[in-house]
């Protein structure tokens, strides 16, 4: 059969099964059916979205259509090749080449091929994945390593830049970058170097940049420079902050996008990238280049760091030439300055300074002490003075506390005739005393004093060698104490981080479960195809989930109960039965399409029920099966065991799947582990299920545990639950005997709720249920109505325009007719500050959104009980 011979008839009368239609049209892969002709039989809609064509356009056509020219000749060659002599051209298994949208551009797909015949035909189906995220995000990350590979390598920012520049863009697929620097002093930026990609020609808007400067504010540099943080121009041409833009247009420039390099939080350059293409803002770029200017940051401020230590040292060394006779002792002092630059402890860094001093000066005895915030000087370390406990000396008192005052040198050199604040330098036998304070930019961060027991004035030489010691001391004290902040504000945050990411995968992990039921129901029911039966089955699911998410919602406020891990749980009478089988139900299509075989086996079952959370429990063995389908392998069996045993009630699900390694046992329930980690794993997820479902038991004073007899010999989950009776009324019960023994149907609501829909919801809530309402939409319009007619109760919002839902009681509650009239607020805000601020206003009762008709219903009729009580 050749072309010519086809026709879309043979198409549409070739006999596709319907269910791998549906699996077909429901994945995230193209997939596509050809035949011997490489004329296309079947596609699935994944199909359409990465290639850009409609169904029509591509059914009948060649799969050529679907390549860049260059290939077309290769797949035909190489097909006729394989149905010749089957030899491949290519590898069947996950091969990476490029295919053709309907808009001309190449998208880089990864393809896995396979072969089927039928009536002595033969056909082949081809998977198709869109890889240009994988793609960009191997980009990104070669841009990072790039950039820590040159500034490994480079001496400055200035003989690296162009380096830099290239590596971002190319790697980032831009096609030029400039980097500005900052001059302290002019208070500009100016151009520093600049790169661009072969097939640009930019060499007009270079010299432009080349040849002027920025101040904070102006251009995209200016602007960058001026916020401190990344800027992106979608479009150069409408951009009025962009003076370089003829020659942007010229080059044909389209986007850009620029971040800052940092010095801590002062921008000491910016780094801006261009491109003929359109870009929108990609905020996961922005914050990878924004992550790539701390980095060169980092690298310029470490740069800094050795010049300057090189001058240190080169000052030292014109010291020792200038001093001969201090030779030895400033060698002593380059020892000191050698412990000053190590990264210790403040209490380590000490100890090491003590003795090196001790040293240099060849004394008898070295004494720290440190400036604290209640300004008191207390001795942190000492050497030859046997400290026992830190001494305190006042600011200004004694011979430490005058140094630390006046900033400046003090020499005792008969300790017996001087002045101290404390005998204890005198009774260690301490003749002569020199000290020195320890300065940091002017800032006292303490003193450093050194004695001898010998009478052995000390020389104005000793004095200068001190300070020299002190000035190194001090910056190591400081550096010590800077650094001790620095790990310990990243351990912090650290934590915070880790923290915050829990929490939010949690939160996902909740809102997800019951948010698909009801957006799969609310779009049948919208169809308008589904019979009355299967209608009030749908909103019945919806009800069941809206509370569940009304729940998910109140914990969100609870902030410190989720963090720490306690989710509030309901409890209500749950019939075990019916949510194991439920949860059967739900996970019986995968299972059926992994051909996975599910059984359900009840062992001395007496309709046990619990008191406890359905949709936890539910959530439960959902999980549990998933896992259980997921690591199987097709043909394989899921059985659910349940069995009612003295006091408690046994839940079992076993698999024939490929098992749990002994080592990984004891972690399966942690957050975050999985049995294979690797990029490579063929089973996603992030590792919370199990970790949710021992939660979850627990919380219902359950417990759960995992066996494996190892790989391949599959694993069995048991699930211990509490035998106990309920002895709670359902939501349904309650809602009859609401019905049952209302009285106050007749009665005149005022409704206060400025949101159109919520109070057209109350309205016609509060009407079907026999009352007459009066709904307004502010607080003013519901002053006037009250004190005009005979209400019997408000219902009210809070958060309202102009005056408030508290501001509106309190006026209410100054008027003498209706300082008893029954008052309810209903409102978004819900939390325990919120409720006692509504009642202090002078509402009796307080109702959270989202609003459950049963609950508020109870309040009023339990309010306007107590108020027709108080009349009789």
């Amino acid at each position: 059969m050749n072309d010519s011979d086809f026709h879309i008839s043979d198409i549409e009368s070739h006999d596709f099964p319907q269910s791998p239609r549906v699996v077909a049209d429901t994945a995230s892969d193209a997939i596509i059916t050809i035949n011997e002709d490489s004329i296309i039989l079947f596609i699935n809609r994944a199909a359409e979205k990465i290639f850009g064509y409609a169904h029509s356009e591509m059914m009948g056509q060649s799969l050529t259509m679907l390549m860049p020219d260059y290939l077309r000749h290769v797949h035909r060659a190489g097909l006729q090749r394989y149905l010749t002599n089957g030899q491949k051209h290519i590898s069947w298994e996950a091969v990476q080449l490029p295919g053709l949208h309907r808009d001309g551009r190449e998208i880089p797909l990864e393809l896995s091929f396979g072969e089927f015949s039928e009536n002595g035909r033969r056909f082949f189906t081809g998977i198709a994945r869109d890889i240009t995220e994988r793609h960009r995000l191997e980009r990104r990350l070669a841009a990072q390593f790039q950039v820590a590979r040159i500034l490994a390598e480079s001496e400055s920012l200035a003989t690296a830049a162009p380096m830099l520049l290239r590596a971002i863009g190319e790697s980032l697929g831009w096609e030029m970058g400039q980097l500005w620097s900052v001059e302290r002093e002019a208070d500009l930026l100016h151009w520093l170097a600049s790169w661009q990609a072969p097939s640009l020609d930019g060499t007009q808007f270079e010299d432009a940049s080349r040849n002027r400067t920025f101040v904070r504010g102006i251009g995209l540099p200016g602007r960058i420079w001026a916020r401190g943080r990344p800027d992106w121009i979608s479009d150069l041409a409408v951009d009025t902050n962009f003076p370089r833009r003829p020659f942007a247009m010229d080059a044909g420039l389209r986007s850009a996008f620029g971040f800052p390099i940092l010095l801590g939080s002062e921008v000491s350059g910016v780094m801006e990238f261009f491109s003929r293409e359109a870009h929108t803002p990609d905020q996961e770029l922005l914050d990878l280049t924004n992550s790539i200017g701390n980095q060169i940051g980092q690298f310029v401020e470490r740069k800094r760091a050795e010049e300057e230590r090189a001058h240190l040292y080169e000052r030292e060394q014109r010291a020792r030439h200038e001093v001969e006779v201090a030779m030895e002792r400033m060698r002593q002092v380059q020892t000191v300055t050698e412990v000053a630059l190590s990264h210790l402890s403040l209490e380590r860094l000490l100890a090491e300074l003590l003795d090196r001093v001790r040293e240099a000066m060849d004394v008898d005895t070295v004494a720290i002490l440190l400036l604290e915030e209640n300004n008191e000087l207390v001795a942190w370390a000492a050497k030859g003075l046997e400290l026992d406990v830190a001494i305190r000396v006042p600011m200004g008192a004694g011979f430490a506390g005058r140094i630390a005052e006046q900033k400046s040198p003090m020499v005792i050199d008969d300790i017996d005739t001087a002045v101290l604040y404390t005998p204890f330098l005198r009774e260690k036998g301490v003749k002569s005393l020199l000290g020195v304070p320890l300065l940091v930019e002017g800032r006292v961060l303490g003193v450093i004093h050194v004695g001898r027991k010998a009478h052995r004035p000390f020389t104005e030489d000793d004095t200068r060698l001190l300070q020299l010691v002190a000035f190194r001391v001090a910056l190591a004290i400081d550096n010590a104490r800077l650094f001790e902040e620095e790990r310990s504000a990243r351990r912090e945050a650290e934590a915070a981080s880790r923290a915050k990411d829990e929490f939010l995968t949690t939160i996902s992990h909740e809102l997800r479960t019951p948010l698909t039921p009801i957006i799969g129901w609310v779009h049948m029911i919208r169809s308008e195809i589904l019979p009355s039966k299967e209608t009030k089955h749908g909103l019945s699911v919806i009800e069941k989930n809206s509370h569940a998410m009304k729940r998910l919602i109140n914990d969100l406020l609870d902030m410190s109960a989720i963090l720490s891990g306690k989710m509030r749980m309901e409890e209500l009478p749950v019939k075990l039965e019916e949510v194991i089988r439920e949860a059967v139900e739900t996970v019986g299509p995968l299972a059926m399409a992994r051909d996975i075989h599910l059984e359900i086996v009840f062992r001395d079952w007496h309709d046990e029920s619990i008191s406890g959370d359905r949709a936890r429990l539910l959530q439960v063995f959902l999980n549990l099966l998933d896992n259980a389908i997921k690591f199987s392998a097709p043909g394989g069996k899921v059985r659910v065991i349940g069995e009612a045993t003295g006091g408690e009630t046994i839940i079992r699900i076993e698999d024939s799947g490929q098992g749990i390694t002994p080592d990984f046992l004891p972690f399966v329930f942690e957050r975050f582990r999985q049995a294979d980690g690797s990029r490579t794993r063929s089973h996603g997820g992030l590792g919370l299920g199990l970790s949710l479902v021992k939660s979850f038991v627990e919380a219902h004073k359950g417990s759960v545990e995992a066996a494996s007899e190892g790989p391949g010999h599959g694993s069995r989950f048991t699930v211990r639950l509490p035998r106990q009776r309920p002895h709670l009324v359902s939501p349904a019960q309650k809602a009859g005997v609401i019905e049952a023994r209302s009285q106050s149907r007749g009665a005149h609501l005022l409704i206060v709720e400025d949101d159109a829909d919520t109070r057209e919801i109350l309205q016609a809530t509060l009407e079907a249920r026999g009352f007459r309402v009066t709904a307004c939409e502010s607080a003013g319009a519901a002053l006037d109505i009250a004190a005009r007619n005979s209400v019997d109760l408000i219902v009210s919002d809070i958060g309202m325009p102009e005056i408030d839902g508290l501001e509106m009681m309190r006026q209410v509650r100054r008027l003498p007719e209706l300082q008893n009239l029954p008052t309810i607020a209903v409102t978004g805000y819900a939390s325990k500050k919120d409720s006692e601020s509504a009642l202090a206003a002078g509402f009796d009762a307080h109702v959270s959104k989202p609003i459950d008709p049963v609950e508020l219903l109870v309040m009023i009729d339990d309010l306007l009980k107590k108020a027709a009580d108080k009349q009789s």
